[in-house]
C-alpha cells in the first residue's frame, strides 16, 4: 500500500513539473526576448563604432547609437520581475547570472594567458586578478581590449536588479511608482543641483543607481501599459522640449550622448525615454508576438554580450587593415562583429551551459527540497 501511494505521489509530482515547464512556455513574452535581441543588437553596433571605430566613425553617428542600449536592458529586467512567481526563482537566476560571470572570466583569464606566452609576453594575468574580477573589481583585459570596457554593466545590473527586486517586494505599487518618481527627481538633483551626492559610492556611484534603478521601476510598472498614437506623440513632444530648455538653460552639450552616458545624468535619462516611449507604442502590435530569431538572440542576451566584447576586441587588430569611406568601413566591421560574436556565443554557451545545468539541477534540489 504504501508502495502504491509512493508511486501515485511521484507520478503526480512529474505532472506538476510537467504541467509547470507548459504554463512557464505559454507565460514566456516574447516581445520583451525580442527588444532584448535588439537592445544586445544595439549594443555590439555600439562597440564597434565606440572602440575601434572611434579613430573613423564621425562622433554624431556614434552618439546616437547608444539610444537603444543600456537603459533598455535596466527597464526590460524591471518588466521581467513582474513574471517572478518567488524570491527564490529570481536569487537562483541572479546566482547563476553569476555563475556564468565567473565563468566566462576564467575563460578569459586562460586566454589572455595562453596569449601573451605565444607572444613571449611577461604580462601574465596572476589567480589574484581573477578573483578580483570574480567580485567585479575590473582591469585591464588586454589584449581583449573591449571585454574591460564591457565589463561595467554587470556591477551595476547586480545592485540595481538586487535593490530593485527588494523593494518591489517590500513595497505596493503606490510607494513604488513613488520611488520612481524619486529616482527621476534624484538624478535631476545630481544632475544639476548637487553633482557631488552622485559621486558618493555604494559599490558603484549613487547617480548609477538613481538612473537605472528609475528604468528598472519603470519597466515593473508599465508591464500592462501601451501607449497609442496620441500618447507617443506627446511623449515625443514632451521629451524634446525637456531637451530643448536643457540645451538653453544649462552648458550641458545635449548632442554629446555619450560624454551624459557615463556618469548618466538627466540628459542621457530623457534621450534613453525615447526608446522606452517607442517599445510602449509598439507592444500594442507586438506584445503577443511569437518565439523569432531576435527572440532567441535576447534569450541568450548574456552570451552574446560576453561574446561581443571578444569580437569588438578583435576588430581593434582588423580595422587598420581596411581602408575606405567611413560609412562603408563602419557596416563592414559591424558585419564583421556580428559574425565574431554569433561564432564566439556559440563556443561560449558549448562550454559554459553544461556547468550551469549541473548548478541549476543542484539549486532545484536545495532550494525546493
Amino acid at each position: 500500500m504504501n508502495i502504491n501511494l509512493e508511486i501515485i505521489k511521484n507520478k503526480n509530482t512529474e505532472l506538476v513539473k510537467v504541467e509547470n515547464i507548459k504554463k512557464t512556455n505559454k507565460e514566456r513574452n516574447h516581445y520583451v526576448d525580442l527588444l532584448k535581441g535588439i537592445a544586445i543588437i544595439s549594443v555590439i553596433l555600439i562597440h564597434t563604432v565606440f572602440h575601434s571605430g572611434n579613430s573613423y566613425v564621425p562622433r554624431w553617428f556614434s552618439n546616437f547609437t547608444v539610444l537603444f542600449e543600456v537603459p533598455m536592458f535596466f527597464f526590460l529586467a524591471g518588466w521581467s520581475f513582474s513574471y517572478t512567481k518567488n524570491n527564490k526563482s529570481y536569487i537562483k537566476s541572479l546566482i547563476l547570472t553569476q555563475l556564468r560571470y565567473m565563468l566566462f572570466m576564467i575563460i578569459i583569464f586562460i586566454a589572455i594567458n595562453i596569449t601573451n606566452y605565444l607572444n613571449f609576453s611577461n604580462n601574465q594575468v596572476g589567480l589574484g586578478t581573477l578573483s578580483k574580477w570574480f567580485f567585479h573589481e575590473y582591469s585591464s583585459t588586454a589584449p581583449f581590449t573591449s571585454v574591460s570596457w564591457s565589463l561595467w554593466f554587470f556591477k551595476v545590473y547586480f545592485i540595481v536588479s538586487i535593490i530593485g527586486a527588494m523593494l518591489l517586494k517590500l513595497l505596493n505599487r503606490k510607494a513604488s511608482k513613488v520611488l520612481t518618481i524619486f529616482c527621476y527627481i534624484a538624478v535631476f538633483v545630481v544632475t544639476f543641483i548637487y553633482p557631488s551626492l552622485g559621486k558618493l559610492n555604494w559599490g558603484v556611484e549613487l547617480s548609477y543607481i538613481f538612473f537605472y534603478l528609475f528604468f528598472y521601476m519603470l519597466g515593473y510598472l508599465t508591464k500592462d501599459r501601451k501607449f497609442n498614437l496620441a500618447e507617443i506623440i506627446i511623449a515625443f513632444t514632451s521629451l524634446v522640449a525637456i531637451l530643448i530648455l536643457i540645451n538653453k538653460l544649462s552648458s550641458i552639450n545635449i548632442l554629446e550622448i555619450e560624454d551624459n552616458k557615463f556618469p548618466p545624468n538627466f540628459v542621457f535619462l530623457i534621450w534613453s525615454s525615447f526608446g522606452v516611449v517607442i517599445v510602449l507604442y509598439l507592444k500594442r502590435f507586438f506584445n503577443n508576438c511569437k518565439e523569432n530569431i531576435l527572440s532567441k538572440i535576447g534569450q541568450n542576451s548574456i552570451y552574446v554580450y560576453f561574446a561581443q566584447g571578444i569580437g569588438a576586441s578583435a576588430l581593434f587588430f582588423i580595422a587598420p587593415h581596411i581602408t575606405m569611406d567611413w560609412y562603408y568601413k563602419a557596416i563592414i566591421m559591424f558585419a564583421i562583429n556580428l559574425v565574431l560574436t554569433a561564432i564566439i556565443t556559440i563556443i561560449l554557451r558549448l562550454i559554459i551551459e553544461p556547468i550551469i545545468k549541473i548548478c541549476k539541477d543542484f539549486l532545484n534540489k536545495k532550494i525546493y527540497s
